[in-house]
């Protein structure tokens, strides 16, 4: 029986912004027994991935895991993998900063292991040819790649069992295909058939090369104290875990499986080969949107059930990774903004040393990947994740202008997101806030920036295919992304219950639509912009105009005005609802820290239900980040709130159930009654502001 030799990387990860309890659980749960279990067993040889930012977490708060790894280091036994020191995918930010992560992390692995990597971890095994050139910049040899990809360009199954030497322009990097089936089964499932296979292996004629790539989180319980998958994985005084069996089968079989280093393997010579650019196969589908994604798997499964499916299945690609960013605009503001504020780092002129550090450093950890997409759960679904990038965005935005020592508010108009397009940025000493002109004249970024505060986080309610498969409870589709001061012309019996189910009947083409930017300007007390739209109500087949002149004005230390002028042109009168929408959101919809208190009354929680009528002012406080906002508003208006929820995916093997949902926010609606005789013209105004929070 000829050796088999095998390559085997495990990945563990944690985005910044998760919670202190989840990371600790997963650094009690999941790599303390890995460790433990894996130093048992000294004569078997792989490689370990640990983010960055999970390494850096790890010094801080679990040194002893730290140690535990630099002894593996040390004995040969592990060979610690590098990668971007945040975990970006490379494709969606400039590769510079791909390249400086990469080192950044190599840099750090050498200073507390005494080793460089030369390898690199991808991200959810996304791909395009000019990472060998980031690569080769940052020092590295070779990558870790899903066989999918390889198996798009027409290699066999059978094939993959080596590496590839990948070339781009005149630089070369080594890809070793991952077998992903068996990454996921080991170990928890199928190690008699695996073992059968391995033996299979060991009678071809060539040596065989078997690459495993694995996430940590296999080999733990997750968030659950499941002790039985514990107890399956790591065993007990009466039986043996799935992984302890695993390891000492490598042990007893070493004389013919020889588990190695990648870097050992790598300095061979390997065939030429160009992977497919994408991503890992059961991630793909998940960039198309609702409607595509159901064709593409019910094309899949009818193609997977012909006799002669296996011959054309390896060639049924589904969407690009950078997809997301079209499926979902929070995702495209979150970057844009990001990428908008690296542009101004590269602005600084050389002395800022500790500015540019400050703000690069920031905008790195902003970069992460989980949160600019979306598979079953988390990611750009999860609000908390979407709050740490904002922290990091304005942390960056912050220190660049600590610089800038005038106290006067300025407004910076800008195409930041390369449409074409300018938007407009107000400041002032507390607070700024980002005006889209063409997407209704709404802000989509409203910051507090003591507290590195995006009030304007929130997420549009979507349908997504697994949503197919919830009982009970259905999710409501919204019909234009939910942002601030949003306004809509709706009929005079509209109730607030229309709102929060998204069956309102909507008259104007206003909410979505572009506004035309009249005027920008500064002066000592305040920055402003003066926005027009000179649109319609459409009643059927009639169109009848009406101009909407939106001036946002923005005044020390953090004081918002918002001013309407609607004007009807026309020769008949109008004798609608105007509604300006506000969607914000304070993280949580039931915590007692967050709330809304109308008037003098009693409390809300943010998540609550509520109408007021007229009230004089409201605020909103959330006093985990010492945040008072005050909201008036002239004439007095009625006041109509709702919390937004999306539903979460049933997790697999679930009993039917109830649906379980996340909150994303809240909206409140300020309704006025509109009634403009021909040729009449109507003025109403919001005024927000951020105030000292009480017990700071």
């Amino acid at each position: 029986m000829k050796k088999v030799i095998l390559t085997w990387a495990v990945h563990f990860h944690q985005p910044p912004g998760n919670f202190r309890e989840v990371i600790d659980l997963y650094a009690s749960r999941t790599c303390t027994p890995f460790l433990a279990t894996l130093a048992r067993h000294p004569q078997v040889r792989l490689s370990l991935h640990f983010s960055g930012v999970l390494l850096a977490y790890l010094k801080e708060h679990r040194p002893d895991l730290i140690e535990t790894l630099a002894e593996l280091v040390r004995r040969n036994q592990v060979e610690l993998l590098g990668g971007g020191f945040y975990e970006p995918i490379w494709s969606l930010i400039p590769p510079e900063d791909a390249v400086a992560q990469l080192r950044k992390m190599a840099d750090w692995v050498q200073d507390h292991f005494a080793c460089v990597p030369k390898g690199a971890w991808l991200p959810e095994s996304v791909w395009e040819p000019r990472f060998v050139e980031i690569l080769h910049r940052a020092g590295y040899d070779y990558a870790l790649l899903e066989d999918s990809l390889f198996e798009a360009v027409g290699w066999r199954r059978a094939q993959l069992y080596r590496a590839f030497d990948v070339p781009y322009l005149n630089r070369r990097a080594v890809l070793f295909p991952y077998h992903r089936v068996w990454s996921r089964q080991i170990p928890a499932e199928g190690l008699r058939e695996i073992k059968a296979a391995f033996s299979q292996l060991g009678n071809r004629p060539e040596e065989q090369i078997v690459t495993l790539a694995q996430s940590g989180d296999l080999y733990g319980p997750g968030l659950d104290a499941d002790s039985d998958r514990l107890a399956q994985l790591y065993g007990t005084e009466s039986s043996l875990g799935t992984f302890e069996e695993w390891l000492r089968h490598l042990e007893t079989e070493r004389h013919w499986i020889e588990t190695a280093h990648f870097a050992e393997v790598a300095r061979r010579r390997w065939p030429i080969a160009a992977p497919a650019s994408g991503a890992s196969d059961d991630l793909e589908p998940c960039v198309l949107n609702t409607v595509a994604r159901r064709e593409y798997e019910t094309a899949r499964t009818e193609l997977q059930r012909r006799f002669d499916g296996d011959r054309f299945i390896s060639y049924f690609r589904a969407g690009n990774w950078n997809g997301f960013l079209g499926k979902y605009a929070e995702s495209r503001l979150m970057l844009n903004r990001l990428l908008w504020l690296r542009g101004e780092v590269e602005k600084l002129p050389p002395g800022q040393v500790q500015v540019r550090e400050a703000a690069t450093e920031a905008l790195f950890c902003a970069e992460e990947h989980t949160t600019f997409w979306h598979a079953r759960t988390g990611g750009v679904y999860a609000n908390y994740l979407r709050d740490a990038v904002y922290q990091r965005l304005i942390e960056a935005e912050k220190a660049l202008h600590s610089l800038d020592r005038q106290e006067t508010p300025k407004e910076v108009q800008i195409d930041y997101d390369g449409d074409g397009h300018d938007e407009v940025l107000l400041r002032a000493r507390d607070a700024s806030a980002l005006v889209i002109p063409q997407y209704g004249g709404s802000l989509c970024e409203y910051d507090y920036l003591p507290a590195a505060y995006n009030l304007a986080n929130t997420f549009r309610r979507r349908v997504e295919v697994y949503h197919d498969t919830t009982r009970l409870e259905t999710q409501i589709e919204d019909w234009y992304e939910r942002r601030l001061f949003q306004d809509h012309f709706v009929p005079t019996n509209t109730t607030p219950a229309s709102f929060k189910n998204n069956t309102f009947v909507e008259h104007g083409d206003f909410v979505n639509q572009p506004y035309e930017i009249l005027k920008t300007e500064n002066d000592r007390e305040s920055c402003s912009t003066v926005l027009e739209r000179q649109g319609g109500l459409y009643f059927g087949r009639e169109r009848r105009a009406l101009t909407c002149r939106k001036v946002f004005r923005m005044e020390n230390p953090g004081r918002l005005t918002v001013e309407y002028t609607l004007s009807n042109p026309s020769d008949l009168p109008t004798d609608l609802l105007f509604v300006s929408e506000v969607n914000y959101t304070c993280l949580s919809g039931n915590s007692p820290e967050r709330i809304v208190r109308v008037g003098d009354g009693d409390p809300f929680l943010c998540g609550a239900d509520f109408t007021a009528a007229k009230p004089k002012a409201w605020t909103v406080s959330d006093a985990s980040r010492k945040l008072l906002w005050k909201w008036t508003v002239t004439p007095g208006a009625d006041l109509w709130h709702h919390p937004i929820h999306t539903a979460r995916a049933t997790p697999a093997g679930a009993a039917p159930g109830r649906t379980e949902w996340d909150y994303q926010g809240s909206a409140f609606q300020i309704v006025w009654p509109l009634r403009l005789k021909a040729k009449e013209a109507g003025t109403f105004r919001i005024v927000c502001e951020f105030l000292a929070c009480e017990g700071e």
